[in-house]
């Protein structure tokens, strides 16, 4: 698994002040700082997990889900410029298909009122768009 390091990273937990005294005085007892025998502690707690059947065979299937993944990524970093995209499905349906975009858009022709905005075809106004401005605003710059 992971090999020691010279790195440290700060672990703050809360514990009961009864947990807390029974440490200190086997830290007392043993002549050990109590930051030694949360470390003995925290090393014996790996040990047995390293011994229990049950959470070596999680590790195993997370270990055979990583290499599968990889090997997947891998296959497709080497598929990326050699192998041609499949062709897109053929529609049974020969109409153009209709996006939201195409069914948001306005027509190029469009009415004028006489205030010279666009006519909405009866549809209420949807505010400002774009580089439109409302009556006696100013642009921002």
């Amino acid at each position: 698994m992971s090999e020691p390091s010279n790195k440290e990273v700060t672990l703050a937990i809360r514990i009961d002040t009864a947990r807390h005294t029974q440490l200190t005085w086997i830290a007392d007892l043993r002549k050990r700082s109590l930051k030694a025998e949360c470390f003995a502690a925290v090393d014996a707690w790996i040990e047995a997990a390293k011994n229990d059947p049950d959470l070596m065979a999680r590790a195993n299937a997370a270990r055979a889900a990583i290499e599968a993944e990889a090997q997947a990524r891998q296959a497709a970093i080497a598929n990326l410029f050699t192998v041609a995209p499949p062709p897109p499905p053929d529609h049974q349906d020969d109409s153009p298909a209709i996006t939201m975009a195409d069914a948001e858009s306005e027509p190029a022709d469009e009415a004028v009122t006489s205030e010279g905005e666009p006519s909405q075809g009866g549809r209420r106004s949807r505010g400002r768009r774009g580089g439109q401005q409302a009556e006696g605003g100013q642009a921002d710059s």
